[in-house]
C-alpha cells in the first residue's frame, strides 16, 4: 500500500474545507442575484437537504473504513448504499407530501435532497479509496466537485435567475462527477463478491445508534429554521437568520479543525491509562477553543455585521447582539463536540444519544415559544438556549464518567 499521508492530508483537509463552506457561497450568490425571499427558501431546502443526508450515509464509511475483518464486502456496503440513499428520496417526498409547500419550493428541496443523495452515493467509493490509502483523490473529488459546482450554479444563475435550473446544474455536475471520477477511480479497489442480504441488514442494526446520533447532531443546530418555517410564512426571515448563523457555524467547525490532530494523542493517553495526560488535552483543545472564540467574538461585535450586510447585501444592523449570542452558543457547542469526542473514546456512546434526544425535544419547544413571540431575535434566543443545555448536559456527563476513572487509577 502507498505512504500517502501528507498528500492525503493535504487534499482531504481542502476538499472537506470546501464542501463544508460551499452553503455560504450559495447563500451570497442567490442573495445578491435572486433576492433575500428566494435565499430564504434555498437556506430552508438546503438545511432539509443536509439533514436527510445523514440518512443516506447512515454511518456507512465509518464502519467500512474501520471493517479490517471483512465482516462485510465491498459489493454489501455498496447495496446498503443504494438502499439508503433511496430511504434518503423516499424520505425527502414524504416531506412535501406532509409539508403543503408550492411547485418552485417543494422543486428546490428534491433537486437538494437529490444533490446531496449523490454525495452520500459516493461515500461508499470514497471508503474504497481510503482503505487503499487514497484518501487524496476523496479530497481531490469534493474539492473540484465542489468548485466546478459553484462556478457552473454562479454563471447559470446569473444568466437566467432560474434558481430551479441552477441547482438542477449543480445535480447534473454530482452525477457526471460520480460516474466519471468517483466511480472510475474506485472501480479496481471494488472486489467481485456475493451480497448476503443478511449482511446489508447487520450493517443497519450495528450503525444505528451512530445514525442516530449524528441525525441528531445536525437537527439541534438546524431546530430554528425548522420552525421558523413552521410559523414565520415570510421566507426573508429565513435568509437573515441564515446569514447571521453562518458565522457560529464556521466556529463549529474550528472546534473540529482543532481537535482533529490531537485526535490520535487522545486515544493514545487513554489507551495507556494515563488519565491525567487524557484530561489535560481535552482541556488545552478547550483553552485553545475559548481563545480563538474569544478573538471571533470581538471581531463581530465591531465588524460582523458590516461585512455580513456588505458580502449579502442586506441590512442586518438590527442583529448585532444576535450574532454575538449565536456565536457564543456556537463555542459551547463545539466545546461540547470536544466533550463528545473524549466520551467516544471512553466508548461512552449511549448517554450521549439520550442527551441529543433530550436537546431535541427541550430545543423545539424553546424555539417554537420565543419564535411565536419575538421572530428572529426568537430563534437566536432557542438557539442560544439549546446550545447552553446541551454544554450543560455534556460538561456534568463528562465529569462524572471522568471521576470513575480517576477511583480506577487510584
Amino acid at each position: 500500500m502507498k505512504n500517502n499521508i501528507k498528500k492525503n492530508t493535504i487534499w482531504n483537509t481542502i476538499g472537506i474545507s470546501l464542501n463544508a463552506f460551499n452553503s455560504l457561497f450559495f447563500l451570497i450568490f442567490i442573495n445578491r442575484i435572486n433576492g433575500v425571499k428566494i435565499a430564504g427558501i434555498f437556506s430552508f431546502a438546503f438545511s432539509i437537504a443536509c439533514l436527510l443526508y445523514i440518512v443516506g450515509i447512515y454511518s456507512g464509511r465509518t464502519f467500512q473504513v474501520s471493517d479490517l475483518k471483512g465482516e462485510l464486502n465491498d459489493r454489501e456496503y455498496l447495496v446498503h448504499k443504494f438502499i439508503t440513499c433511496g430511504i434518503m428520496i423516499f424520505f425527502t417526498l414524504a416531506f412535501l407530501g406532509l409539508g403543503n409547500y408550492n411547485v418552485e419550493k417543494s422543486v428546490i428541496i428534491i433537486l437538494l435532497c437529490i444533490y446531496k443523495a449523490l454525495e452520500a452515493f459516493s461515500d461508499t467509493f470514497y471508503g474504497y479509496l481510503q482503505k487503499n490509502d487514497e484518501l487524496h483523490i476523496v479530497g481531490k473529488s469534493l474539492f473540484f466537485k465542489s468548485l466546478v459546482g459553484l462556478i457552473l450554479f454562479f454563471i447559470v444563475d446569473i444568466y437566467t435567475k432560474d434558481i430551479i435550473l441552477s441547482c438542477a446544474v449543480l445535480v447534473i455536475n454530482s452525477l457526471l462527477f460520480v460516474i466519471f471520477y468517483d466511480i472510475r477511480k474506485s472501480v479496481s479497489y471494488i472486489c467481485e463478491d456475493v451480497v448476503k442480504i443478511k449482511n446489508v441488514i447487520k450493517l443497519f442494526k450495528i450503525g444505528f445508534s451512530v445514525f442516530a446520533f449524528s441525525f441528531l447532531a445536525v437537527y439541534i443546530v438546524n431546530i430554528p429554521k425548522y420552525v421558523i418555517d413552521m410559523l414565520l410564512y415570510d421566507s426573508s426571515f429565513q435568509t437573515i437568520f441564515g446569514i447571521i448563523v453562518m458565522p457560529g457555524t464556521v466556529m463549529s467547525l474550528c472546534g473540529q479543525y482543532i481537535m482533529a490532530p490531537l485526535l490520535t494523542n487522545i486515544v493514545e493517553c487513554y489507551n495507556a491509562l494515563d488519565f491525567q495526560k487524557f484530561k489535560k488535552i481535552i482541556l488545552r483543545i478547550i483553552k485553545i477553543l475559548l481563545f480563538f472564540g474569544l478573538i471571533v467574538e470581538i471581531g463581530a461585535a465591531f465588524l460582523g455585521i458590516p461585512i455580513l450586510s456588505i458580502v449579502y447585501a442586506i441590512d442586518l444592523s438590527n442583529y448585532k447582539l444576535d450574532l454575538l449570542l449565536i456565536i457564543f452558543g456556537a463555542i459551547l457547542y463545539a466545546i461540547a463536540g470536544i466533550l463528545s469526542t473524549a466520551l467516544i473514546t471512553m466508548r461512552k456512546n449511549n448517554m450521549q444519544l439520550l442527551i441529543y434526544m433530550v436537546d431535541s425535544v427541550i430545543g423545539f419547544i424553546a424555539c417554537y415559544i420565543f419564535i411565536s413571540i419575538f421572530k428572529i431575535h426568537g430563534a437566536t434566543i432557542g438557539y442560544v438556549l439549546t446550545m447552553v443545555l446541551h454544554f450543560l448536559l455534556y460538561t456534568v456527563y463528562f465529569i462524572f464518567e471522568y471521576k470513575k476513572l480517576e477511583v480506577i487509577s487510584i
